[in-house]
């Protein structure tokens, strides 16, 4: 015979459930659940025992008592919330995080949770569980927390996921940052990631301007920062340095007037490509892309 929902109500309705020969025990079934075990038997999941906890009862149809029968009685194994996903990502890299709750019987039910990470700065978790890496200057723990409104009672489950700094390579680029009639302007460029810095090496290769000075752009996007001005006397080798730039000027030869220096853009990423462009000698101004 095949337990019916309406046979269990009827066969737990009583007021009190038998669980011995000589002993009544009230229940309350709020947040029971129910669990077909074959065709004439059942399980009532989390029937709670006022001031004795929650058990799982088994019941099964007698055919001489024409009831079903308690057979097995054990302590409620509560339900608990399991998170699943990487457990790695790289800075400023997506993964997505999934909940289910795991039920006493150890079936798994995807859930929605409400998702927090700490530290806040290792990123940002969107509601269906989207989390998007920050940038990092170290390796850091995300300690991801779920939590879902299960039967009137709030579920708690926490979850580690890696946070990997990636050291991005230093780089060089170079070209012309002016080549016209007042003379050509060659540029190489030492690009650093890590220490966000950017040295410079300027020489008037060709022409003979008694002074470099002009402005340069760090170009990234819609962001363009302006690191002048600054001045270089080619003929002394006296370096004025301004606008966020400091080093120290050098004549290689007398043809070949030079200066080295360095800046940190704080506001560009340079482990990303950015352009540089030069404006100062007549004519159009100069653009090296740093890829």
């Amino acid at each position: 015979m095949r337990a019916s929902p309406k046979t269990i109500c009827a066969a737990i309705a009583a007021a009190t459930l038998s669980m011995s020969a000589s002993a009544a025990i009230d229940i309350d079934l709020t947040n029971a659940g129910y669990q077909n075990e074959a065709v004439d038997s059942f399980t009532v999941k989390r029937l709670k025992v006022p001031g004795a906890g929650e058990w799982d009862v088994t019941f099964k149809w007698d055919p001489q008592t024409l009831h079903f029968v308690p057979q097995a009685v054990a302590a409620s194994t509560a339900a608990q919330l399991q998170i699943s996903g990487p457990t790695t990502v790289n800075e400023a890299g997506t993964i997505t995080l999934s909940a289910a709750v795991r039920n006493a019987d150890g079936t798994l039910a995807p859930t929605v949770a409400v998702w927090s990470v700490v530290p806040a700065s290792a990123g940002t978790i969107t509601p269906q569980g989207v989390f998007l890496a920050a940038s990092q200057t170290a390796d850091v723990n995300a300690v991801f927390t779920a939590s879902v409104l299960l039967q009137g009672k709030t579920i708690t489950s926490t979850y580690t996921v890696k946070v990997v700094n990636v050291a991005a390579a230093s780089r060089t680029c170079a070209g012309a940052l002016a080549n016209n009639a007042n003379g050509m302007l060659l540029a190489d460029f030492g690009v650093n990631p890590e220490t966000q810095k950017v040295t410079m090496l300027l020489t008037a290769a060709s022409g003979n301007p008694s002074f470099l000075h002009g402005s340069l752009f760090f170009v990234q996007g819609t962001t363009s920062i302006d690191v002048s001005p600054y001045t270089f006397d080619a003929d002394t080798a006296l370096f004025t340095p301004s606008g966020g730039w400091s080093g120290v000027g050098t004549i290689a030869s007398p043809a070949q007037k030079q200066a080295v220096f360095s800046a940190f853009p704080s506001s560009i990423n340079l482990a990303q490509p950015f352009q540089i462009r030069y404006a100062g000698i007549a004519g159009a101004p100069g653009t090296i892309a740093c890829n």
